[in-house]
C-alpha cells in the first residue's frame, strides 16, 4: 500500500489523506511511497507476472523474503528440478559384460561337463561328488541355454 510521507514531520500517511495525521500540514505535494493503488489494479488487470505481496499488493523486489511495506514474509515455492538427459543408455551392456555372458554361457558348462567327467571316472570318491556335481550344474546351464 502506497503512503504519504509528511515533508513537514516526516509521519507516513494513507494515500488517500490530504492533511498530515500528525501534524495537520498539507500533503498535497507530498512524496509517495510504494506503489499507488491505481497502479496495483492496473498491474493486476493487465495480468503482469511479477512478484507481488499477498498481504497488501505491493510489487516485491526481487529475492525478497519479506515485504518492506507491510513486514509480511513471503513464502516462494521451491523450483522445480532440471531434468538432464544421460549422456548414454544405461542399460546398454559394456564390453566386460558381454565376455562374462559368453563364458557363462559357452565356456564354462562345456567345461563343467568335461572336468566333471573325468573327476567322475578317474578320481576318488570325494572327487566323484564333486565330479558328479559339476555334470549337473553344467547340464542345467547348458538347457536353460537353449531352452529359454
Amino acid at each position: 500500500m502506497a503512503v504519504k510521507i509528511c515533508p513537514k514531520c516526516g509521519e507516513s500517511n494513507p494515500e488517500q489523506a490530504w492533511t498530515c495525521v500528525r501534524c495537520g500540514s498539507s500533503l498535497q505535494n507530498a512524496e509517495v511511497a510504494g506503489t499507488p493503488d491505481a497502479d496495483k489494479r492496473a498491474g493486476i488487470s493487465l495480468g503482469r507476472d511479477e512478484s507481488i505481496c499477498p498481504a497488501c499488493g505491493e510489487q516485491l523486489e526481487p529475492g525478497a523474503r519479506k515485504c518492506k511495506f507491510c513486514g509480511t514474509t513471503i513464502y516462494k515455492k521451491p523450483a522445480a528440478p532440471i531434468y538432464d538427459e544421460p549422456d548414454e543408455d544405461p542399460f546398454r551392456p559394456s564390453a566386460v559384460s558381454i565376455i562374462l555372458l559368453i563364458l557363462a554361457t559357452v565356456v564354462f558348462p562345456p567345461a563343467g561337463l568335461i572336468i566333471g567327467g573325468v573327476a567322475v571316472v578317474l578320481g576318488d570318491p570325494d572327487k566323484r561328488i564333486a565330479g558328479q556335481l559339476l555334470m549337473v550344474l553344467g547340464l542345467i546351464v547348458i538347457a536353460v541355454k537353449y531352452f529359454f
